[in-house]
């Protein structure tokens, strides 16, 4: 009788692992086309050029010459709508020179600054906050590790009802609470330029991968059959 109630109960815990995974849907773009259908850039003065190239995302920015400032260049992914509770994001860092860059998430009603509810987690410093939300809150980080000085080459920022985890290869970096964010409905890409006179930044994007259960699971999906599918296949099944 025990085994049975055993048996049954591994069962029952398999069919939830099915059906977590079945419920969780994956849009990826690995720049490997030049459709920009699914992105909206933000830079009022153009100073920022965003094109696919050889397979990535290929970017350059060079802001005003007065020093003493810092530019936000983003690129907002809009493929689609969603205001959601449960979401995750990643994207591979390839190349980054003069620049801060990473993943830009959080709230955005359409009026004003993109930045405006919303957080950038940067390359190389785990985070930075164009504008840090009140209450934001230090929950967890990484033992024996310095997350301000973790490589952030692959970064994913996986979001949980106001909790913002931070990995990078996989591995957790540090967690942060939000309360005043329990859903968001924007993600993208946001590159922080210092001004100085000849600055130029240029960075080098790959493999953008949102999943969720209220991602679609069709529309523009970029991928090349013959190209980076087989190694995106294998790292998506480590999730």
């Amino acid at each position: 009788m025990k085994q049975f109630i055993c048996i049954c109960i591994i069962l029952c815990i398999l069919l939830f692992i099915f059906i977590e995974v079945a419920s969780t849907k994956t849009w990826v773009e690995d720049f490997n086309t030049d459709s920009f259908d699914s992105w909206t850039k933000h830079d009022l003065e153009n100073r920022s050029t965003w094109l696919p190239k050889d397979g990535h995302l290929d970017v350059w920015a060079q802001p005003p010459p007065p020093p003493g400032a810092t530019d936000r260049y983003v690129l907002e992914f809009t493929g689609f709508r969603f205001d959601v509770d449960k979401l995750n994001v990643k994207v591979r860092i390839l190349e980054a020179r003069n620049t801060g860059v990473g993943i830009l998430i959080g709230q955005y009603d359409g009026q004003g600054s993109i930045t405006e509810r919303t957080i950038a987690f940067l390359h190389r410093s785990v985070f930075g906050v164009t504008r840090k939300p009140k209450g934001f809150e230090l929950i967890e980080k990484a033992r024996n590790d310095n997350p301000t000085l973790a490589p952030l080459e692959a970064m994913e920022i996986s979001f949980n009802k106001g909790d913002f985890e931070v990995l990078s290869k996989g591995k957790f970096l540090i967690k942060y609470h939000v309360p005043q964010l329990p859903t968001i409905n924007c993600v993208g890409l946001i590159s922080l330029v210092g001004r100085g006179r000849g600055v130029v930044a240029h960075f080098v994007l790959d493999n953008f991968i949102i999943s969720g259960p209220d991602v679609p699971a069709h529309g523009t999906l970029n991928i090349n059959p013959k190209g980076k599918i087989a190694a995106l296949w294998g790292e998506l099944k480590q999730q």
